[in-house]
């Protein structure tokens, strides 16, 4: 019977490290680009723990079980090597996560074992029963703690939203106080257990029944610490991500501004010229009738030069659009990369070009940094209408694919190049979202397309939107 209860004891081990190891793997693959990495990781974690549990006594259990998080975190490090503040982060959260289902879970389950010895006593009970209410205890213990860490670490994964932006180091330590606290507070708890045991030569929760349910309080309280700590840190990177936006669309404003001014000077000399066209012919005529034909062949080209630099090389509709449109295209060719347009601005609607300027002056910005590094570079615009759809395009040759976030299915935010790669999208949904549409991603053969749709014609209710709600935050 000895060999069976040392078993049975194994096995709940084994058991139960192979469970841990697995919730460890699946709340982490969120947060990972190489998501491949995961298997290999929770396998390292399994074998470095079971190696902890079959080797004679080493290390305490607390520190045993820390040295195993640590492997883990290492083992991701060395799979992805991004945002590492995150990861002690997380590899912390799981560590204290792990010992909180542990704690909530051994008042209950050192109840039923009080109960089974209760039963034993009154009803004699063979050790071969006594085995077996042991392993339906043990297993049951081991199913409530798998489906308590799983919703502890599905909590998690719920609120912390932004799992693609980096954490710095001030955020680190502002985000260690409470896990470290809650940390802290239960290796006391376990140390004056030991104390207690080695002073009396009895268990704590022998002699005061109440020890294990205060732990147990302890721990609920100290995940909701840390839940309402995480909360508090993802408002404050949503209000960062809301205010780099503004940043990031108020610069696009004086750019579209500038757009306008040179909208209004484009009319300006065109005016000019037609008021002065009179003038022209009968200088023409003039230089004619005295057979000064080179002179007036001068003055044709000089007159043609001026028609010329009055016109935009675009011609989408709008003369906003008409100019945005032509400096792109002129950015994009002094860097080599072939730019096709076939945009045409929806007329006789009530979208404001302004809104329509934002779109086409994210993406194709987001479309010349992306091409870089491509062979044949190359970007392609279009749009088209469908009734009251209509559909804005971008398409740009892609070197490698984008990881998107699971959240928002936009690329992620930050990059080391400026820091503010992706908010530009976010602007472009909130324009769409303003017309009651939306935009997508797809990523296919090395292209990246942007696929942007506006409802142009809505109920009266809907109409009048204030541009100057893109500037408000939600």
């Amino acid at each position: 019977m000895e060999l069976y209860w040392e078993l049975a004891s194994r096995l709940s081990g084994v058991v139960t490290i192979v469970v841990t190891g697995l919730l460890y793997g699946r709340f982490i693959t969120p947060f990972l680009y190489n998501q491949k990495a995961v298997r290999p990781v929770k396998m390292i974690y399994i074998g470095t723990m079971s190696a902890l549990y079959f080797v004679p006594y080493i290390l305490h259990g607390l520190l045993a079980h820390a040295f195993g998080t640590l492997v883990f975190l290492i083992a991701i490090y060395l799979y992805d090597r991004r945002n590492v503040e995150q990861k002690i982060f997380l590899a912390l959260f799981l560590y204290l996560t792990e010992w909180i289902s542990w704690g909530i879970i051994m008042a209950p389950k050192d109840f039923l074992f009080r109960l089974d010895m209760y039963w034993g006593a009154v009803f004699g009970l063979t050790d071969s029963v006594y085995l077996g209410l042991y392993l339906l205890i043990q297993s049951g213990g081991i199913l409530f703690r798998y489906f308590l860490m799983r919703f502890l670490l599905d909590i998690m994964n719920r609120i912390y939203l932004y799992k693609n932006e980096n954490m710095s180091r001030k955020e680190l330590g502002l985000m260690l106080a409470i896990p470290l606290s809650s940390i802290t507070g239960y290796y006391l708890s376990v140390f004056f257990s030991d104390i207690y045991l080695e002073d009396t030569s009895r268990y704590i929760q022998d002699m005061h029944s109440s020890y294990q349910w205060i732990v147990a309080l302890y721990q609920i309280i100290s995940y909701a610490a840390l839940v309402a700590a995480v909360i508090f840190y993802q408002d404050m990177k949503k209000n960062h991500r809301r205010e780099k936006e503004n940043a990031v669309l108020a610069g696009q404003v004086e750019s579209l501004k500038k757009h306008i001014g040179e909208v209004e000077t484009l009319y300006r000399d065109i005016r000019g010229i037609r008021h002065d066209m009179g003038n022209h012919i009968m200088i023409l005529e003039g230089l004619f009738q005295k057979d000064r034909q080179e002179e007036a062949i001068g003055y044709l080209a000089k007159l043609k030069e001026q028609l010329h630099e009055a016109e935009t090389e675009m011609k989408t509709g709008n003369p906003v659009t008409d100019i945005l449109l032509t400096e792109k295209k002129k950015e994009a060719e002094s860097r080599g990369i072939t730019f096709r347009c076939e945009f045409c601005y929806p007329e006789e609607s009530e979208v404001n070009a302004f809104d329509i300027s934002i779109i086409l002056n994210n993406a194709l910005d987001n479309a010349i940094e992306g091409v870089e590094g491509c062979m044949e570079p190359f970007i392609r615009i279009a749009s088209y209408r469908e009734k009251n759809i209509y559909m804005i395009e971008v398409a740009n040759s892609l070197k490698e694919r984008i990881f998107l976030e699971e959240e928002s299915g936009l690329p992620q935010t930050m990059k080391e190049k400026n820091g503010e790669h992706g908010y530009g999208l976010n602007n472009i949904r909130r324009v769409a979202q303003k017309y009651f549409g939306d935009l997508d991603i797809e990523q296919r053969d090395n292209m990246f397309l942007l696929q942007v749709m506006l409802l142009l014609e809505v109920g009266n209710e809907k109409k009048g939107f204030d541009n100057k709600a893109l500037m408000r935050d939600e």
